[in-house]
């Protein structure tokens, strides 16, 4: 344009020097400043301002997306810590607490079998462990008839109460006797015996085989009684 009307438009303000910052898309050469319109530079600053805004709010949105993200994972993986440390402490539990079952069943055996000895006169024969259908307690027979159960688990005992009714129930202490009780019918014979650690388990009847009942006439006085006698001196 003649260098006149481009000056006119200079001092009457139509143009003026304006630095570009968004990019160029025209066949002219880009060039860095140029001479335009103010409404024209005005509004490539509104346009660039908008779009710089607007990616801000984009990056700080997924910033805020990844640190949810990032603390509901590591909410979860605390959640999981935690349920995996309670499992444990609670398999911990469960299994000491049988261990503890067991060593009291143990100790309780010997006391068991010598205390039906003196009520009936006749050595009884223990399971070889607690069972599921006496609170896994530890089935004591006379003969053939069943006729106590040693260390039955108390919280298991009020599903089978009317079952134990009329048979006897060993314990170790006055305070599981009372736990026991607390589950069983009432007027439930429960009779506390001393186990030291040293109580040594009765004869065993061999896995598998049923009780078998004392031979007729036989007392505690006959054959049987000697052999579980020199058993027992064996095993002070």
């Amino acid at each position: 344009m003649p260098l006149a009307e481009f000056l006119r438009w200079v001092f009457t303000g139509r143009v003026v020097p304006h630095r570009r910052r968004g990019p160029v898309r025209s066949p002219l050469q880009a060039r860095l400043s140029v001479w335009t319109p103010p409404q024209y530079a005005q509004q490539e600053a509104a346009h660039l301002d908008k779009e710089e805004r607007r990616k801000r709010l984009e990056q700080e949105e997924k910033c805020r997306l990844l640190d949810e993200e990032r603390v509901r994972w590591e909410f979860l993986q605390e959640h999981r810590r935690r349920e995996a440390s309670e499992r444990a402490a609670a398999q911990g539990d469960h299994a000491a607490a049988i261990h503890a079952l067991r060593e009291r069943q143990a100790r309780l055996e010997k006391p068991a079998f010598e205390f039906i000895g003196r009520e009936t006169g006749v050595h009884p024969f223990v399971e070889d462990g607690g069972v599921a259908e006496f609170a896994m307690g530890v089935p004591v027979y006379v003969g053939m008839t069943l006729y106590g159960v040693i260390c039955p688990v108390a919280s298991r005992v009020a599903a089978i109460r009317d079952r134990l009714a009329a048979l006897v129930v060993f314990v170790a202490s006055e305070r599981e006797r009372r736990r026991i009780a607390a589950h069983a019918c009432p007027g439930q014979r429960i009779e506390v015996l001393n186990g030291g650690p040293a109580a040594v388990p009765p004869p065993r009847q061999p896995p598998g085989q049923d009780p078998l009942p004392l031979p007729d006439g036989e007392d505690a006085s006959g054959p049987e009684a000697d052999r579980y006698s020199r058993r027992d001196r064996m095993n002070p």
